[in-house]
């Protein structure tokens, strides 16, 4: 008798919005990508009711728009507010960098050391999507070792709109957008050393650089959703 092997579990709303962020944060999935009910059931194999609800939970995140009829469509950020998100950025990853500062310890430190060294290896490698992915969760670890979960929760909403946005209006695309230098060494070094000011000094710098190369009349295409979500998936 052939024995069948274990039947793989079925995938919940938290799952299919985790494919989604992923995406979203390896710029796979342009804004305005439509995102019916029908389409993500076929591609991970759910029904309509699991879909539904990660549409409300992706809709809380700002991550989608709800449309009445139409389903969701990844968001498309104004010029305006691309402007105000990385003002607001500046300002959120500000006051988190100096209580990280303060709050870092050795083992955060050799964390962020790590994370480093993953960025480099992806980079190094021509993985592009997981090297932009990885640029990106670096802010979000500083922001945890900061120890404020409201601020938290909030820069991370920025984080995904920030990768909406480049997205959108990136001058030279997503694989040669931003955190392409050295910045995120220069901030774990002045973490280590306790130097809350020079730690500012090049997130202010490296914010702005990266909102320098954004280009308001350029907009993204989409693309194949089983293709995009078999991608982030693999990675």
């Amino acid at each position: 008798m052939k024995h069948e092997g274990p039947k793989a579990q079925a995938l919940t709303e938290e799952d299919i919005c985790q494919r989604v962020r992923d995406s979203v944060l390896e710029q796979r999935l342009a804004p305005g990508t439509k995102l019916t009910e029908e389409s993500l059931c076929g591609v991970f194999g759910v029904g309509r009711t699991t879909v539904r609800r990660a549409f409300l939970l992706l809709s809380r995140d700002n991550i989608v728009e709800l449309q009445r009829n139409k389903g969701a469509v990844i968001a498309s950020p104004s010029p305006d507010e691309a402007r105000q998100v990385f003002e607001a950025r500046r300002t959120v990853e500000a006051a988190l960098l100096a209580r990280a500062t303060e709050n870092a310890s050795e083992a955060d430190i050799a964390q962020l050391r790590a994370h480093l060294a993953k960025e480099k290896d992806a980079l190094s490698t021509a993985d592009i999507a997981r090297w932009i992915r990885l640029t990106g969760e670096f802010h979000l670890h500083l922001a945890k070792i900061a120890g404020n979960d409201p601020l938290f929760q909030f820069l991370e909403q920025l984080v995904f709109r920030s990768s909406l946005i480049i997205t959108l209006y990136g001058r030279h695309g997503r694989a040669a957008h931003s955190c392409k230098g050295d910045e995120h060494t220069r901030i774990v070094d002045a973490l280590e050393t306790g130097d809350s000011t020079t730690a500012n000094k090049v997130m202010a710098e490296h914010l702005s650089e990266i909102e320098s190369t954004l280009n308001f009349d350029r907009s993204a295409a989409g693309g194949d959703l089983h293709q995009i979500f078999g991608m982030a998936h693999a990675s």
